[in-house]
């Protein structure tokens, strides 16, 4: 298999962005998660063996044990983070971005909100000898609201500003040359890789064990998982794979299942070139995705990718073995055509 070098982000400004990332993901929910699980602790003591641990329209109308909160506490304020902070690092290598700098500020809201909902459900709790005395939960649900974007926008205040440099450009492992009135085209597919396809679909057929299991036994809520079960079917059949074609007549990519598509014609295409991409660094993830500085395309892997400049819009690219080729016979029908001003007629010829 080929390895491909990404651009790297400058090393200074990279040592900075993840010493900042490891404070505000790491360090603050740690003492917040921390300083929440002293206060719960002290309470214990004091709270009845059951307390409200879920509230309907009609205020309370779930209990359990005081411990809850603390397993809620820990999974979401420490759990959580830490799952986002190995993703990141994981994904994004040295290839720094806004997107990791995103996740460093939500794992620090998180942590926020899974103090002020567990130290807040436990507050309103204290003291109180009958159930029926329990209030609402909407003012502690909305001040988790609102801790969380208080802390997640100080976290991404003061993590630096780095924009995710682009991919090196890829060089041609030959030259195309088209001689004039001959048609030669390129097509290739690409999918995303095996393992993602594979977990994807566990989590699938998990979704629909469980909308199977709930309608089975008339549970409320089966409907509405069977929906998510067919939303989440269709989008992955819809997006696991492209089929990509240049011809003398453009770029086109269309999803197997015949769409979404995008197409854009050789009049409309500035240039092509092929690049290095970094799905996480550069578009926050995969997918069809648009990036920060306006780039958008079909991103389903790590590694080489075309990249149509195109006129008055942004450029699309899609991800996709052999994209050095593709790249340098859709920019040899362009110069072809600002030569000769006409477009070729088919000769028959085809590469992939």
């Amino acid at each position: 298999m080929t390895t491909y070098d990404l651009t790297r982000t400058p090393p200074p400004l990279l040592k900075r962005a993840r010493r900042m990332f490891f404070l505000v993901a790491v360090l603050v929910p740690i003492v917040i998660t921390t300083v929440a699980l002293v206060v719960l602790l002290s309470w214990l003591p004091s709270l009845p063996e059951q307390v409200a641990t879920h509230w309907g329209v009609d205020g309370a109308d779930g209990f359990g044990s005081a411990a809850t909160y603390l397993w809620l506490l820990l999974g979401v304020g420490l759990g959580i983070p830490a799952l986002m902070v190995v993703t990141t690092l994981v994904a994004v290598g040295s290839h720094w971005g806004g997107a990791a700098r995103l996740m460093g500020a939500l794992a620090a809201g998180m942590a926020a909100f899974a103090a002020v909902t567990s130290v807040g459900s436990l507050a309103i709790q204290r003291d109180l000898s009958e159930s029926s005395e329990i209030p609402g939960i909407g003012g502690v649900v909305a001040v988790s609201f609102v801790a969380l974007l208080v802390v997640a926008g100080a976290a991404w205040a003061v993590q630096p500003r780095v924009r995710a440099p682009r991919g090196r450009t890829l060089e041609p492992r030959y030259a195309v040359h088209i001689e004039k009135g001959e048609r030669v085209v390129w097509i290739a597919t690409t999918s995303m890789p095996r393992g993602v396809v594979a977990f994807l679909l566990v989590v699938l057929l998990g979704l629909v064990a469980l909308a199977a299991y709930l309608l089975g036994t008339g549970t409320e809520g089966g409907a509405l998982v069977a929906l998510v079960v067919l939303v989440v079917g269709i989008s992955l059949a819809a997006t696991a794979s492209f089929r990509v074609m240049i011809t003398p007549e453009g770029f086109a990519a269309r999803a197997l299942l015949g769409w979404p598509r995008v197409r854009v014609p050789l009049d409309e295409v500035e240039s092509a070139r092929a690049v290095d991409i970094s799905p996480f660094g550069e578009f926050g993830g995969w997918g069809w995705r648009v990036s920060v500085d306006g780039r958008s395309g079909i991103v389903l892997r790590r590694g080489p990718a075309i990249e149509v400049s195109r006129r008055g819009r942004r450029p699309f690219l899609v991800t996709i073995d052999g994209a050095e080729e593709a790249a340098a016979l859709l920019q040899a029908y362009v110069d072809r055509t600002r030569t000769s001003g006409t477009m070729p007629t088919d000769t028959g010829k085809a590469t992939s």
